[in-house]
């Protein structure tokens, strides 16, 4: 729906299995894309990304004060503040501000307010969880970020972070993203984390394409085994793949972290990232054979233009000889003409006077010079 999100109404479910139900996403104009920040119209990987990290997070969220720090769009903060008792939905940018107030008004405990996330504009110990996606690698003030987020948390508060692996969202990758100040390698997030945060639950997220294969039946117990075929060998793997982004759950030493599920899988319902790739797959191939029939029809038509232009070359060598020919003809014609008039010329001498003076004249030399002879 190009412009709008239509989204059905889904039910999550909670800690203690009690379903959390998310309503359809208000339909208003969506907030324009910068190429960095997510709005909710983007489909993709990147929706995976954003919408499974929020989704996974909302048990721990139930009945708490949550900052959603770096709110953007806002779209976060209005899932959370479903389960939430009060969700603040902070950002720097004056216009996702105005935008999320505007599209997310509807929910009285949800709240947008324009700040800074290394100046909150709240009172000490007024939070009890703090969700921050994607957002110190924006910063060059980290620490400053992180020491706000531990005078804002109430004692046993909690932070929920995630931050791209640098090792291998740029390193790997081999490239960069304009819009971030400063990516970090596991052990430098965590070392940043250990002076406020020194509990630490970490899980890795990433985008990966699978085969499922499950049990069903209600007695199905949950679980999970990662499977991989190398070469000849099938290998069990401890982890899916290294890790795109971080998400870690942390907390002063007395904090009770909420635990997230060991093994997370995300889907919208209606195998979105599978029929892109479908499409693109499909797109690929009809390039390909547009590719192919494009050639055959390229060399068709080169075949045409060859013997074209030998037929050409042909009709050419034909028209010089005719043209050689005609010339010939042409020349015929005055030879003959010059020879008649001659003759004629002759004739009419003889029948003059004078020459019919000297023919006997003639006559006698011829005869009596051959006499001589």
């Amino acid at each position: 729906m190009a412009g709008h999100l239509r989204q059905r109404a889904g039910v999550r479910t909670s800690r203690r299995g009690q379903p959390i139900r998310c309503p359809p996403l208000p339909l208003t104009a969506p907030l324009p894309f910068t190429g960095e920040r997510f709005t909710p119209e983007i489909r993709g990987a990147i929706w995976y990304e954003h919408w499974h990290r929020y989704s996974v997070v909302l048990p721990a969220a139930r009945g708490r004060r949550v900052l959603d720090a770096a709110c953007g769009e806002g779209y976060g903060s209005w899932l959370l503040a479903g389960s939430a008792a009060d969700v603040i939905g902070v950002d720097v940018d004056r216009a996702a501000i105005d935008h999320a107030a505007g599209r997310y008004q509807a929910r009285p405990n949800l709240r947008y307010v324009q700040a800074s996330c290394t100046a909150l504009p709240l009172v000490a110990a007024s939070i009890d969880l703090i969700i921050s996606f994607e957002t110190i690698e924006h910063l060059e003030a980290q620490k400053d970020m992180l020491a706000e987020f531990r005078r804002v948390l109430a004692p046993g508060g909690v932070l929920i972070i995630s931050s791209p692996n640098k090792a291998i969202y740029s390193d790997e990758a081999g490239s960069s993203n304009e819009f971030h100040v400063r990516e970090l390698m596991r052990d430098e997030l965590a070392a940043m984390l250990d002076t406020s945060f020194p509990q630490q639950a970490w899980y890795g997220q990433r985008v990966l394409a699978h085969s499922l294969l499950w049990k069903e039946g209600a007695g199905a117990a949950p679980g999970f085994e990662l499977v991989a075929l190398a070469g000849d060998r099938v290998e069990r793997l401890s982890a899916p793949a290294p890790p795109m982004y971080f998400v870690v759950v942390c907390g002063a030493a007395d904090a009770a972290l909420p635990p997230l599920p060991p093994f997370s899988l995300f889907d919208d319902g209606a195998q979105s990232l599978y029929r892109d790739y479908q499409r693109a797959l499909l797109a690929e191939k009809r390039l390909y054979w547009d590719e192919v029939n494009a050639q055959k029809i390229a060399e068709s038509r080169l075949a045409e233009l060859v013997a074209a232009v030998n037929d050409l070359a042909q009709a050419r060598a034909r028209i010089a000889g005719l043209e050689a020919e005609l010339g010939r003809s042409r020349e015929d014609p005055a030879r003959l003409a010059a020879q008649l008039s001659e003759t004629r010329a002759r004739l009419a001498f003889r029948e003059s006077w004078r020459g019919w003076l000297r023919w006997p004249i003639g006559h006698a030399r011829r005869r009596f010079g051959s006499s001589r002879s």
